[in-house]
């Protein structure tokens, strides 16, 4: 009798990725994660070490990959049409055919109530980086191009993670790439004072 298959590590983390993104870490079992890589429980936990480590991979994994949309905060724009492209970057994402709904980060770090969860600490992470490059990148624009925010960058970086996360429940109950759009419009008015 031979070895069992194994599929390579990067497809493991890919199909892991999906199932936390579907399922959301406290939801995906073990077996959940067997099914969707192919092994047993055992070779997940050789592979991987824990459910923890791997679910930090797939998130990274998430990162690398389908955050490309916040390279906009980096662009030499005014505020609002930086935000607006960061925003249309993130409706298109979420509302990929190819894609689970959503945010994978936003969904996937624990149940309500679990924010002191491993994978509530991962998720937070990755956020708090976000929100951090948001800050600096409104703060830069606001500044370079003389326009005044409607907050503080650091609220007004905090408005955008909650529109974001907003987005990505919408597109989970089915909203449209369009729908989200015009969120993204609306929300990118918002960030500059009148």
């Amino acid at each position: 009798m031979g070895r069992p298959r194994t599929i390579p590590r990067d497809q493991a983390i890919d199909r892991a990725l999906k199932v936390f993104w579907e399922k959301g870490y406290e939801q995906t079992s073990i077996a959940d994660l067997s099914a969707a890589l192919e092994g047993g429980p055992s070779s997940i936990y050789n592979a991987f070490g824990n459910k923890e480590s791997l679910f930090r991979l797939a998130i990274e994994r998430y990162v690398a990959q389908y955050t490309g949309f916040l390279a906009a905060a980096e662009l030499d724009l005014d505020v609002e049409p930086l935000v607006l492209e960061v925003l249309r970057g993130a409706a298109r994402a979420y509302t990929s055919p190819n894609l689970p709904p959503g945010c994978a980060i936003m969904q996937s770090g624990g149940a309500p109530g679990a924010r002191h969860s491993r994978a509530a600490a991962i998720t937070l992470e990755v956020k708090a980086a976000v929100e951090q490059q948001l800050e600096r990148a409104l703060a830069r624009a606001a500044k370079t191009h003389d326009t005044t925010l409607a907050a503080s960058s650091r609220v007004v970086a905090k408005y955008l993670m909650t529109t974001m996360r907003g987005m990505s429940q919408l597109a989970i109950d089915g909203a449209s790439c369009r729908e989200l759009l015009a969120v993204a419009k609306v929300a990118a008015t918002a960030c500059v004072a009148r």
